[in-house]
Parts: structure tokens; C-alpha cells; sequence
């Protein structure tokens, strides 16, 4: 698998770190991209198998707040649903089919 960089700061960046660890470039990245991944996940107080999840859910508030929101009147917002309003949404009648 090949990685085409067009940034020349981060070529030269790349370059020193591997010159100042005695490391190949490709493992300079590496590990700079582990220990980025790492910080990441020690500052989320997530796992790596919850940090997935997160990922998922910030893209899911993130549609919930430019898709559907505003489309609900403002008066509705923060509102519980009621028993039976639910099952009205969800098509279930009043003899729980």
C-alpha cells in the first residue's frame, strides 16, 4: 500500500522526526500516528472499541442537529412522548399490533 504526500511541511516534518529518532519515515509516521490515536483516546476516557461507537454517534447528533431538529417546532423540543403517541409512530394499535 502506497501513501502519496503532496504537503511539503509535512514531507519535511517526516524527514527531521525520522532523522532525530534514527527511524525510516514510514515508522516515524507510525508511531506519530499511534501516539496521536493514543492521546486521542486517553483524553475521550474511551476504549478503542468504544472509540468506534463515539465516532458513530458524534456523526448521528451531528444529522440529528442539521436534518431533523430544526424541521420540530421549537415549542416541541425536549417533550416526552407519550405511550400513546409512540405506538401511534410505530404503527401499533390499541390491540398491541
Amino acid at each position: 500500500m502506497s501513501l502519496n504526500v503532496k504537503n511539503e511541511q509535512v514531507v519535511e516534518l517526516v524527514a527531521e522526526v525520522a532523522r532525530l529518532t534514527g527511524e525510516s519515515k514510514t515508522e516515524a509516521i507510525r508511531r506519530a500516528l499511534l501516539e496521536r490515536r493514543d492521546r486521542l483516546r486517553r483524553s475521550s476516557g474511551l476504549t478503542a472499541a468504544e472509540t468506534s461507537g463515539a465516532t458513530r454517534m458524534v456523526r448521528w447528533l451531528s444529522f440529528l442537529e442539521s436534518e431533523v431538529w430544526p424541521h420540530v417546532p421549537t415549542s416541541q423540543r425536549g417533550q416526552p412522548v407519550t405511550r400513546s403517541e409512540l405506538e401511534a409512530i410505530l404503527g401499533i394499535g390499541e390491540d398491541g399490533v
